[in-house]
Order: structure tokens, then sequence, then C-alpha cells
């Protein structure tokens, strides 16, 4: 029998099939173990890009964006029941996701920039290679994702503060504050920005004074603390129809950009090179200050306005109660009762400054031409037309070509940043964090300029300046 060679085929198919069904298990359930960690990684990277894309800065931010990540379809076709779970982590900062167990509450939705997506064990829904005794690893796979936002068309300049996020907290609508450009890094100080790679001195003044400065707050902007006062003071009152600065004229690079619309600040505007604005106790009045700024010349700390402007008190004897009567009274004494009730309710200079040219903050980038403008009615007269003081309210030494039609021109869009901390926090995501929105109530004077806090930029009311940009963000 040793030599009956009967039956030898059907021994080798006994021990090759085996072999070769484990051959043709690995061949499919590899791919399809391929195909699953493939699914399982695109699922993790959707759910993260799309939970970072409702990270919008609000406080339910959180759970909109868990919400709108379980809403996704694509789900592994590959995995068992339950491989289309997903947990979530939140974070302001790439580096708290280091932690396993950290995460923003729900409540802090208004602070995260990070989500991390993170996809439940998941294992093939059946595998020849089981029957052969092969163990078959679980897949999970990890994405995280960011939500930046970057401010563009701002001004380039930072309004410093060593805790921007206890300014936020504190500031209000219709509260003044005390701007000045002293050299210095304070609270309370402006500094301009340098664009990367600037060549001119001269490219943050024209940007400060421009009506669309291209400037956005990117990676390796430089802090400018050395800017004159009067230099600084020809960039933002260009705006206020002034092109005779402290010095002479100003810059021909400057004269280039209009004013605002209206351009009453409480002076007798007798010529173009009239003498620099000091606030004024007697007529002409300008839009009120806050109490705790009356005065020539505003000292004491840059924010202990407290909003009280609607209630300040009178400054003359005109038999007004309130310094905005006197206001009313002096440019608005021609208008009816109906009208002077709207500028007498509004609740922020801004608001008021808006109704006179026949706006709300609803239509304020709608362009106003006070020079052929319909709604007489509301624009400030600047007085009796008999009064030695008179002043006008339609600019009128502007000698360039654009239009002076922009209410926004009054305003200034400032980086609330710690500029002690700049070179190294100079970074576009810090810059843009907190971009907090002034109206100009007065002329600059030796480098300090009053405004009127109005508010911060917020996705969605972010007067056109935020670029969203939502990414993937590698962590190995």
């Amino acid at each position: 029998m040793a030599r009956d060679e009967g039956g030898f085929v059907l021994v080798f198919y006994a021990i090759c099939i085996p072999v070769l069904l484990g051959l043709v298990g690995l061949v499919i359930d590899g791919g399809r173990l391929m195909g699953l960690d493939a699914q399982t990684a695109s699922f993790a990277d959707a759910a993260a890009l799309a939970a970072a894309a409702r990270l919008d800065r609000s406080p339910e931010a959180i759970p909109t964006a868990r919400a709108a990540a379980l809403a996704l379809r694509n789900r592994p076709t590959f995995a068992e029941t339950g491989g289309n779970r997903l947990s979530f982590r939140f974070a302001a900062r790439l580096s708290d996701l280091a932690n396993p167990s950290y995460s923003l509450p729900d409540r802090a939705g208004a602070e995260a920039v990070y989500v991390e997506a993170t996809t439940a064990e998941t294992s093939l829904t059946g595998s020849l290679l089981t029957l052969v005794g092969v163990r078959i690893v679980p897949v999970r796979r990890r994405a995280v994702a960011e939500s930046q936002y970057y401010a563009c068309d701002v001004t380039p300049a930072v309004l410093c503060h060593p805790d921007p996020a206890a300014f936020a907290a504190t500031a209000r609508p219709g509260r003044q504050y005390r701007l000045t450009m002293d050299g210095n890094r304070m609270a309370g100080s402006i500094a301009l920005l340098d664009r990367p790679g600037a060549t001119s001195d001269r490219q943050s003044l024209r940007d400060l004074a421009g009506d669309q400065p291209a400037f956005c707050y990117a990676e390796g902007v430089r802090l400018r603390t050395t800017i004159a006062p009067s230099e600084f003071d020809d960039a933002v009152n260009v705006r206020f129809d002034r092109y005779q600065g402290r010095t002479g004229p100003v810059s021909p690079d400057l004269a280039v950009f209009p004013p605002a619309p209206n351009v009453i600040k409480g002076r007798a505007y007798e010529s173009c090179a009239s003498p620099l604005n000091l606030y004024n106790t007697t007529p002409p009045f300008a839009l009120p200050r806050d109490s705790a700024f009356y005065g020539l010349s505003p000292t004491g700390p840059w924010d202990k306005g407290t909003g009280d402007w609607r209630i300040a008190p009178a400054l003359t004897g005109l038999g007004a109660r309130t310094a905005l009567d006197e206001y009313l009274f002096w440019n608005h004494a021609d208008k009816g009762t109906d009208v002077q009730a709207r500028l007498r309710d509004s609740g922020t200079r801004w608001d008021l400054y808006l109704t006179e040219l026949g706006l709300d903050p609803s239509r304020e980038a709608v362009p106003v031409d006070t020079r052929g403008y319909a709604a007489t009615a509301t624009m400030p007269t600047g007085g009796p037309l008999n009064s030695p003081a008179r002043e006008r309210a339609t600019p009128f030494c502007y000698a360039g070509t654009r239009p002076m039609t922009a209410a926004r021109r009054r305003i200034l869009y400032l980086s609330v940043a710690d500029c002690t901390a700049f070179p190294g926090a100079a970074t576009a995501t810090n810059l843009s964090r907190r971009v907090a929105k002034f109206f100009l109530t007065e002329p600059s004077n030796l480098g300090a300029v009053l405004a009127e806090f109005v508010g911060l930029l917020t996705p969605g009311r972010d007067d056109g300046k935020f670029r969203h940009v939502v990414q993937l963000v590698r962590t190995d």
C-alpha cells in the first residue's frame, strides 16, 4: 500500500483547501477592513468639520455643533451595529485636547474653537478570518477641526488692554472711552499695526485714514507705537472734513480719503484752516460727552465714562436741562416734534448719528449723499442761519473725488489685545478674537480721541469683516 498513490489528490485538497480559504478570506476581509478604516476616518473627518462649521462663538454653539455632526449620513457601511456612534470634545486651545479628560462644558460655546470627533470601536459585520481563528482588531478613528474667524478690512490698530476678556465683559454700548496714541502699551493706548513686509513707514497711516483699508489681522503684523500724535490726528480727522492739521495741510497721501457725510463736531467752521477743536462749553455744540469727560482736556482713567450722555447736565444757560437738550436745540430746533422725539429717544450717540442721516442700525451701510440729501428733515442745521458760530454739517473742505457717503467712516474697528505680549501673541487668531466697534464722537486732538463703544463683532453681526475658516488640524 505504500506504493499505492490512489486518492492522493483528495489528501492534497484536504490540506490546501483551508489554506486557500484562509488566503481568500484574508484578501476579502483585508479589503473590507481597509475600507472600514477609510470610511471610519472619513466619517470622523466629516463629523469634526461639520461640528467646527457651527462654532460661531455663540453660547449655544457646542450643542448646535454636536447636533450638526450627528446629523451626517455618511456612516461606515461595513460596520456592525453601533458603528455610527461618535463622541466629542471641545476646546478653546488646541493644547487643551492633550488632556484626554478635558472638554469645554456646553455652556461655554462662545469660547469653543477646536472640536475633536472620535468614532466608537467598530468591527466587520462578519468575517471569514474568524473561521480560522484570526482576531479582527476593532477600528477607531479621531479627527480634530478648528473654526477660526479672521478679521479683514479693519482699522490697522490695537486697543491695548492687559485683559481683553475683562474688557469684553464690562464694555457696554453707549459708553464713551478716551483712547490715546501716546507711545505706550497700557490700557487705553492705541498702537498701529504695520502690514507684514511693509516697506513704507506711512502705510499704516494710510490704512488708518483709508475708507477701504485692505488690511487683515494676519500673522506677522508688527506693533508700532512711534506714530507722532499730530500724524495720528491727521489720519483720524479726515473723517471730520479736516484737511488742515496742527502743523499745516494734511499730507497728500491722506488728503485723498473722504470724510463722513455728517461732520458736526461743535466748533465754528469759519474756514478749512480754522483752529483745532477743543470741546466748547458754548455754542456750537458737539454730541454730548459722558459727564466724566466734560472739560476742554479730558484727564483721568481712560475708561471712566459710564454711558450717562443722555442725562449729563447742560453746559450753558440756554434753558436746557441736559447736554442732549442743548445739542438738539442748537442743531435741530427747526425740526418737527416727531423728528426731535426720535432723536431724543436714540439709545446711543451712534444711533443718534444714524437717525440724523436718515438711517438706522439695519441700514447703516446704505450710502448717504448729503450734497443732494433727500431726507433733509433729519440733517443737523449747524445752528441758526445768522449765528457767527454756525457749523456746517455737510462736508465742504474735501477736494478729492471719492464719494462722501459712508456713515461708517466715523467707525474704528479695533482689535482688543494685550500689547505687552507682542510680538509673540501677534497672531491672526488672537488679534481677530475680540474686535471692538467704536464710533468717533469728536475729532482727535494731540493723539487723544473720544469714542463710543458700539459693540464687539460676532459672526453674523460683523459688518462683513470676518472670514470664517474651517479646517482639519494635524495633532500627531
